[in-house]
C-alpha cells in the first residue's frame, strides 16, 4: 500500500480574486512541500472549514485581492479561527524573479533568518516553521545553506521602512525562486495591534 502525504496547509484565494493572485496561489504551492491548492468558487467560511478538517490540515492560506494584487495573506485554523493575518506591500511572481525557474520544489530545506534581523522578522519565521513543521536557523546570507540538493529555503529579512522580506532559495545554486513578498504588517491571533 502507497503512503499518502496529507497536506499541512491548504493553499486559496478568496471568492473574489484576479489571475495574478491565481498565479501567485500557484506559486505558493510549488514552493512550499506540503501544500495543497485548490480553487475556492462560491465556498463560504464554513464549507472553507469543513474542507480543512476532512483534508485533516493543520490550516488553510487565504489570499486576498488589493487593487488587483495579492493584498492579505490569512492562516486560518480548521475551526475557522484567524490565526495570522499578514497585509501585504508587494508581491513578486516567480516569472518575475527568474523566467525560466518553473519547477515544484519537492523539499524544504528549513526557514533561514538573516542574522541581526528584528523580533517582527523571526516572529514570522516562526509561525512558519511552526505551521510547516520545519527547522529555523540564522544565517549571514543565503549561501550558507547550500547543499548539494535541489531544495527550498523559505528566507526572512527585514526590509527598508520596517517592512519584512519573504522569499525563498534554491540551496543548490543560491538563486532566488520567489514569490517575492514584502509584508506591511502582521497580526496574529488575539492581538488588537498590528507589528
Amino acid at each position: 500500500m502507497s503512503r499518502i502525504d496529507l497536506p499541512r496547509i491548504l493553499i486559496t484565494t478568496s471568492r473574489r480574486t484576479s489571475n495574478r493572485v491565481r498565479t501567485f496561489a500557484r506559486d505558493l504551492s510549488s514552493v512550499l512541500p506540503g501544500t495543497e491548492r485548490f480553487n475556492r468558487g462560491g465556498m463560504g467560511l464554513t464549507e472553507l472549514t469543513s474542507r480543512i478538517r476532512q483534508s485533516n490540515a493543520q490550516a488553510a492560506l487565504i489570499i486576498s485581492i488589493w487593487r488587483g494584487n495579492p493584498g492579505e495573506l490569512t492562516v486560518l485554523s480548521p475551526q475557522g479561527d484567524e490565526i495570522l493575518k499578514l497585509r501585504l506591500e508587494s508581491a513578486l511572481l516567480r516569472r518575475e524573479i527568474d523566467p525560466s525557474n518553473k519547477g515544484r520544489v519537492g523539499t524544504i530545506e528549513g526557514v533561514g533568518v538573516k542574522s541581526g534581523s528584528s523580533e517582527r522578522v523571526w516572529n514570522l519565521a516562526r509561525d512558519f516553521a511552526t505551521l510547516l513543521s520545519l527547522n529555523i536557523k540564522e544565517y549571514s546570507d543565503p549561501s550558507e545553506s547550500r547543499t548539494e540538493k535541489n531544495r527550498a529555503l523559505l528566507w526572512f529579512e527585514d526590509a527598508p521602512t520596517e517592512k519584512i522580506l519573504w522569499t525563498q532559495y534554491n540551496t543548490k545554486d543560491l538563486s532566488e525562486i520567489g514569490p517575492r513578498i514584502r509584508v506591511s504588517s502582521v497580526r496574529r491571533l488575539g492581538e488588537n495591534e498590528s507589528e
